[in-house]
Order: structure tokens, then sequence, then C-alpha cells
């Protein structure tokens, strides 16, 4: 019998304690209600029911927010500069967040990190980060590949889930294609960038279906040191790179893309910066299959190219004592040495690469590849 006391005495105490905590949750939530329905006092409000308002702060009206935040509440101006941050209005978000980050939780640094990430706030990620209130996750990463941290530094299955490589990881050459084409960037935006090319190409496919096949793009970090500027060539230094050697074997070609630096081709490496366009990518596809510029080559190039004569690219044919092919125009690329003659009569994408590709080089590049696919410079 009195065991059976007892257990009655206990059930009765924790239906009590159920009620009672049922109870303090309705309040809570009527309290919460009574401001965003009943316009009551929200200062007030929030101080008789702070945790339930902190749980449920995003849900608040701007007005209401603004008011906790201007009141230094920690959470309120946390949800307060998260709303001005989905307005745009980034620098007055900051006065708001920045100040209430030792306050708030971790899921809620994540959710803060994921709106500066959508704004591409990099300082102010940098910023988190230093404080130490940046979790490790997909802003994490993204701000390490915007510092361009060392290659082995980032995590490879984020890099994986972006659809890029780091240079440690091993890939093979796709056998159905001409030419397998490297990618590789030292930074964020050159990596994107990249992408961008690679699925604009597979949309159209130049000259033709497997003329080229391309990696995904490879990320180098700081590995491969490039310090053009906008007015030089893009150029990185390979000779004194270690990560040379560490490449996948058995590509024809490689892509670099610095930040800056005017486009180039040499010895089956291209370098083209993460500003340019896809025309100029194709014009500097075609300088891997022997294409030469149709405006006035550089001085030093003229000085040993305009002498020799005859076909000298597929587009260009120089002339001294003899005829220009039928059909063939004069060209600007030579203003010393020879006469320069191109196959169009218009500007073509080698003298102008906004005018895009024409039937006409189309097949002079597809017929090209097919008889000296064997012959061209490799990387």
């Amino acid at each position: 019998m009195k065991a059976r006391a007892n257990f009655f005495k206990l059930s009765i105490l924790l239906l009590c304690t159920s009620l009672i905590s049922g109870s303090s949750n309705k309040q809570n939530s009527i309290g919460f209600w009574q401001v965003l329905h009943a316009k009551a006092n929200v200062i007030d409000s929030y101080w008789q029911f702070p945790g339930y308002f902190a749980s449920h702060i995003l849900q608040l009206p701007p007005t209401s927010l603004a008011t906790l935040a201007r009141n230094k509440i920690a959470h309120a101006q946390y949800g307060y500069g998260l709303s001005l941050l989905t307005n745009n209005q980034t620098e007055t978000a900051k006065l708001f967040w920045q100040a209430s980050l030792n306050e708030i939780t971790i899921e809620q640094q994540k959710h803060l990190a994921a709106s500066l990430l959508a704004q591409q706030r990099w300082q102010d990620l940098a910023l988190l980060k230093a404080h130490n209130k940046l979790p490790k996750g997909d802003a994490f990463y993204h701000l390490q590949l915007q510092q361009r941290a060392p290659f082995d530094a980032l995590n490879q299955p984020f890099m994986n889930k972006l659809g890029f490589l780091v240079a440690s990881e091993q890939i093979e050459i796709q056998k159905q294609c001409t030419f397998n084409v490297l990618m590789l960037s030292d930074h964020r935006d050159g990596l994107y960038r990249l992408n961008h090319f690679v699925k604009k190409y597979a949309q159209h496919p130049e000259p033709s279906s497997n003329a080229f096949c391309f990696s995904k793009p490879i990320y180098v970090g700081n590995a491969i040191a490039c310090n053009s500027t906008k007015a030089t060539l893009a150029q990185c230094d390979w000779q004194q790179s270690s990560l040379k050697q560490r490449l996948p074997k058995g590509f024809d070609f490689a892509i670099m893309m610095p930040k800056q630096g005017t486009a180039n081709v040499h010895q089956g490496l291209m370098h083209i910066n993460s500003q340019a366009n896809y025309a100029v990518f194709l014009h500097e596809l075609m300088h891997f299959n022997g294409f030469e510029d149709e405006y006035a080559l550089p001085a030093k190039k003229q000085a040993w190219l305009c002498q020799l004569e005859g076909l000298v690219a597929p587009n260009l044919f120089i002339a001294h004592n003899t005829d220009a092919p039928k059909g063939w125009h004069k060209s600007k690329s030579c203003q010393q040495g020879g006469v320069a003659y191109k196959p169009s009569a218009q500007w073509s994408i080698m003298q102008y690469q906004q005018v895009g590709l024409s039937e006409q080089y189309r097949a002079l590049w597809q017929t090209h590849i097919e008889q000296h696919a064997d012959l061209f410079p490799r990387f």
C-alpha cells in the first residue's frame, strides 16, 4: 500500500510540473503574440520572456527588431543585422551583427556567415574568422579559397561538391578526344570562370565534337606565382614551381588563369585572366592549333615571322615575291618584312574576337586539326 501511495504522489507531482511547464510556454507564446498582433511594448515583453524571444527573434517584424537592437539586446542586434543584410544595407547591418558576436550561438554564427557569403562580404567573413566566430562549413571554406590558401589546406569534399579539384588529385584523360586540356587557376573567381568556359563550350563544341576535352578546374593556390599586371602579358612562374612535375600526365595543353594580364599562348600553355570573356577564350584556343592573329603582331614576332614566306599558319600567308593564294586578302599581321594575307575579306575571330567563329574558319580549323593533330606543341 505504501509503495502504491508513493507512486500516486509522484504521478501527481509530474502532472503538476507538466501543467506548469505548459502554462509557462503558453504565457511565453502569448507574450510574443501580443507583440506581433496587439502592439504590446516589445521591450517589456522581451524582458518578461527573454528565452522565448531569443529563440524566435527572426520572426519579429523589422520595427520591433530595430527597437530591441537599439536597446543593445544581443539577439535582436543579430536578427536586425540579418534583416538589414537581406535588404543590402550591408554597412549598417555590420554595426548591429558585430555587436552581437559574443552572445550568439554557433548555429546563429553559421546563419550569419551564410548571409555574408551570399553578399560576398569577404572582409566581414575574415572578421568573423579572426574572432573565432566562423564555424567550419561552406562559408569557412569559401573564405579560404578567396584568401588563396595553399591547395593542400582546402577541404577536398567541399571542392568536389563545387565541381573543382585540388592540385593533389589525380585525373585521367578522356581518350575519345583529340586533345585533352588541363584547367588550372590560383584563385576562386578563376575556378568559376573556367567552369563557365567549359559549360559554354560543351553547349557548342568547336570546331567539332570531341576536338577538346577539359578537366575540371584545378585549384593550385600559391604553388605557382602569377604576378602579371593588367598591361602586361599574363604569365605564371612555372619554372620555379615544384607543382609542375606533380600535375597529371597525358594532357596535350594546359590553361592557367591568373587574375590579371593579357591572354596569350606559348608552347601549349594558355594564360588567360579571370575577367576575359568566352570569345577571347575561343580565340586563344585556336592558337593551340597554330592560328595567328590577324591584327598587327608584336614587333619582336614580326621581326622573324614576317621574314618567312608562304603558308606560316592556317590563316596566314606571307608573300615577298610571290602571289597570295586565290581568294585571300591582305592582313594587318605584318607591318614589316613580307605582305601578310588572310582567308577572309571580313574581320574574323582572329582579328576581333567578338565577331565569333564563322563557318569558314570553323571548317579551316577542323581541317587543320585532321591533317596536323600530331604536330602541335604540347604542354
